[in-house]
């Protein structure tokens, strides 16, 4: 039954961190535009200020506040919605629905729960009803039990044996699982586990190490008609954390009956528990026989929701909304690019997606490495191809591990290194797997000591005879043929070669080599679909069609690393609605499966593929854009690119090498707004550090306007235009000063606005001045029109406070300091002005 709904309110995920990427606020975004098509009213609650679903939400119905009880209590009391909505505030917001349930407020207020039932969000939330459940439908768990004190986890397991995992009852990410062999492992592993527990208690569970990992992305409407997404695969065994794994999709070493066992008890479990729109379920699947293990439930949103949507492209977070408020698969109306019949068809692929983690360890040098039952990566990057062998290569090219070999070498590591990592794995774990493939140690050794399926193995083994035909016949025809048909792009063979890539590109020309472009759709090519994600793929028929009208191209940062992280996603996301509304179609070249600048509402093509020299240059020949936009500083590749005639390259922000900081503390800036030789002040800023560090990289902490604005804002802002005019900064620049204990100041610099500060800039101020920055360099601004925007949004009787985010804790580092290149995230706050 259709619910009607008025007005919803939306909780957001919060701060970007280990375990919550960029993908929640994607799926977000797509659910704001479900709403909006069914004419309901959305209020959003978060405090991320690099969301982008804030920025396209009335201003009224945001509310940057932290994410908890409270809050949450009185927006309904102050709001009055007709329902929340959970989906999309991870494990976090699983929490905060019990609460709310518990505190009686949903039901004295009348506001209607969406997503899953009130007894299944109980059930789910209680690890042993879960348990009991889950037992009572004849679906297997492993032994369970919720302990509060040390002596209540060792009789426990006593009766269930050793090895055993230990986990928090944590109320944000479910992210920290500890193995333990004995009881000194238990005895460290339940000190750490209380310690980080909400309520001083946590789980102890029957270890099963060594399983395959197994995992189902469903969707169920109310009337109980339910599809499955798709089903992924882990490479690594159970043991190692499914965000630390490289995954597969479709499933790859299933026979058919195990399949569809899954599939069967994926869809039992999410008929038990009521749920409506999507579900993920965790599976713990034996090599041996047919016995499998529901190991997690997870009736929301997650990064392997958004995994499955983008391998299947079938519109998981859009089509689950329509089914949360209440319609069944079969009255969802898709836009037209999509087949009608669509959300009632179970997808079928006929290309597989492969997703590499990204680790933070060259930022955090000092964290644990070992990939282990505790998550450690920040993000991640996804390969596209027809088999698996391209679909592995473009998925490392994608990656931190081959930014210019094709399979980056470890050779250097003796054979006694290799058999160390082998058993107890690390974060360059597949390049371990293909070193020793490559010194001969035996598949039946390899599949036995890291208890990866053999499949795997015969895989890398195939890429390790393609590199070395490869390497051994130099600039021919069939070394090309072979390098393009398993994956191999034209500049990694120039970088293999070590010539330019103009030599490979004549190769292609003379032997009709040309690289055409598949479309991802559930379909497999059975209905008429316009869905325009693309992969490359050395074949026959080329599916991507160009446009005719004025063509932008923008090139996505791919995967989450530390830094700029879920601020450039925004940023990139920025310049496309932009773009839109200044009449181009657009085209989004990205590879990170949580971003939300692929959210199919925000451009009108998209390409699934290594942000590399070789793969940008084969797309701009196809679609001839008027314009490439790089959101971020890519050196080489705007170097590159500018070095081609005809193209237009814009930078945003332009590129931070330029900065002039000639004092090392900056405590103080003022921010402006350059368009020719109009110099336009913007606001002030003060930067708090969150530790004893005092230099310019640890600024993290920023505060809109500067302290004492009233009396030394104006007089900075006069030294500022001083110090720009004449000069040839353009567009967003802050003048830099550090204040000293005397109350007086001194010029520190002048550099470009970053990607962070742009973001919080535009939260602060209420003006996109990302959307600002690329109409200037594209349409012109209307530069009187801004300034009275200026005029009307800033309110000197608030202050806006950034602070960011640090993944120490969660890694393990002992730091207490943190700088901006090891930034995970942030959140944003206002408060008045005494």
């Amino acid at each position: 039954m259709v619910l009607h709904i008025n007005k919803v309110l939306l909780v957001g995920s919060g701060a970007t961190s280990i375990g919550n990427e960029n993908e929640l606020d994607a799926a977000a975004f797509e659910k704001l535009m479900a709403f909006k098509k069914m004419g309901t009213k959305v209020l959003y609650l978060d405090d991320n200020p690099f969301s982008v679903v804030s920025d396209e939400i009335q201003p009224a119905d945001v509310f940057m506040q932290p994410i908890n009880l409270e809050n949450i209590v009185n927006l309904i009391i102050r709001q009055q919605p007709d329902a929340i909505l959970f989906s999309v505030a991870g494990l976090k917001g699983q929490a905060l629905a019990s609460q709310l349930i518990d505190s009686g407020i949903l039901e004295k207020h009348q506001v209607a729960l969406l997503g899953i039932s009130v007894a299944g969000l109980q059930t789910v939330n209680n690890n042993d009803m879960l348990r009991q459940t889950l037992t009572q439908i004849n679906e297997r768990v492993i032994a369970s039990k919720t302990v509060e004190s040390e002596d209540e986890a060792i009789e426990f397991v006593r009766e269930i044996g050793f090895p055993v995992i230990v986990k928090p009852i944590s109320r944000s990410h479910d992210t920290s699982r500890i193995i333990c062999f004995n009881s000194d492992d238990l005895e460290a592993a339940l000190e750490y586990s209380f310690d980080r527990a909400y309520i001083n208690q946590c789980s102890i569970e029957q270890s099963i190490v060594g399983y395959k990992e197994i995992e189902m992305v469903g969707i169920r409407d109310s009337n109980g008609n339910k599809i499955l997404v798709s089903g992924l695969e882990d490479m690594d065994p159970v043991g190692i954390h499914s965000g630390d794994s490289i995954i597969f999709a479709p499933t790859q070493t299933l026979i058919n009956e195990e399949y569809q066992r899954l599939r069967t008890a994926t869809f039992k479990i999410m008929d038990t528990l009521g749920i409506t729109g999507s579900c993920h379920v965790q599976f713990a699947q034996s090599r041996t026989n047919e016995e499998f293990y529901v190991t997690k439930v997870s009736p929301f949103f997650t990064r392997n929701t958004s995994l499955a949507a983008k391998a299947s492209g079938y519109p998981v977070a859009y089509i689950s909304t329509f089914l949360e408020a209440g319609f069944t698969l079969a009255e969802v109306k898709l836009p037209a690019k999509y087949s009608q019949i669509k959300p009632l068809m179970e997808p079928t692929l006929d290309h597989i997606l492969v997703k590499i983690p990204l680790w933070p360890f060259e930022d955090v040098p000092d964290a644990d490495q070992h990939l282990n039952t505790i998550m450690k990566s920040v993000g991640s990057t996804i390969g596209v191809g027809r088999t698996v062998e391209e679909a592995i290569i473009k998925s490392m090219h994608s990656s931190q591990f081959s930014p210019r070999d094709i399979l980056p070498s470890v050779r250097s590591i003796d054979d006694d290194e290799i058999i160390s990592q082998l058993i107890h794995p690390l974060a360059s774990r597949i390049l371990i797997l293909i070193e020793a493939l490559r010194r001969g140690f035996s598949i039946d050794d390899l599949a036995e000591l890291t208890q990866i399926d053999q499949f795997y193995f015969y895989k890398l083994n195939q890429l390790l005879k393609a590199q070395k035909f490869v390497q051994d016949n130099p600039l021919t025809a069939e070394a090309v043929l072979t390098g393009h048909q398993y994956g191999f792009g034209d500049g990694m063979l120039a970088e293999l070669w070590q010539v330019d890539i103009s030599a490979i590109e004549k190769l292609n020309e003379n032997n009709h080599y040309h690289v055409t472009y598949k479309e991802i759709e559930p379909s497999a090519g059975e209905f008429l679909e316009n869905t325009n994600i693309f992969y490359s793929s050395y074949e026959l028929e080329n599916e991507s069609q160009p446009f005719e009208k004025k063509v932008a191209l923008v090139i996505g940062r791919g995967g989450n690393q530390l830094g700029p992280n879920a601020g450039a996603d925004y940023y990139t996301s920025q310049t496309l609605i932009q773009l839109h509304k200044s009449g181009y179609k657009t085209i989004i070249m990205n590879n990170n499966p949580n971003a939300v600048s692929l959210s199919p509402q925000l451009s009108d093509k998209q390409y699934i593929e290594p942000i590399q020299l070789g793969n940008i240059l084969n797309i701009i020949k196809l679609e001839e854009p008027e314009v490439i936009i790089l959101p971020g500083n890519r050196h080489y590749l705007a170097k590159q690119l500018k070095k081609r005639k005809g193209l237009k390259i814009i930078v945003l922000p332009p590129d931070q090498d330029v900065a002039q900081v000639v004092r090392p503390k900056v405590t103080t800036a003022i921010d402006f707004f350059i368009d020719g030789t109009e110099i336009i002040p913007i606001a002030s800023i003060s930067y708090g550090v969150a530790s004893h560090k005092e230099t310019h990289e640890y600024n993290t902490n920023y505060q809109l306007p500067m302290d004492n604005f009233v009396n030394d804002q104006e007089g900075l802002t006069t030294i500022g235009k001083e110090k720009l005019t004449n000069g040839e900064w353009q567009g967003l620049v802050q003048v830099l000063f550090e204040k000293h204990d005397s109350g007086s100041y001194e010029f520190a610099g002048i550099r470009p606005i970053r990607i962070t500060e742009t973001a919080f800039l535009t939260k602060a101020t209420g003006i996109n001045w990302v959307r600002v920055l690329v109409k200037k360099y594209l349409t012109g601004i209307d530069l009187e029109r801004l300034k009275q925007y200026l005029q009307l949004r800033l309110k000197p009787n608030r202050y806006a406070t950034m602070t960011g985010r640090f993944p120490f804790g969660q890694l393990g580092a002992r730091r207490h300091a943190g700088a901006s290149t090891q930034e995970i995230g942030a959140t944003i706050e206002f408060k008045s002005v005494e």
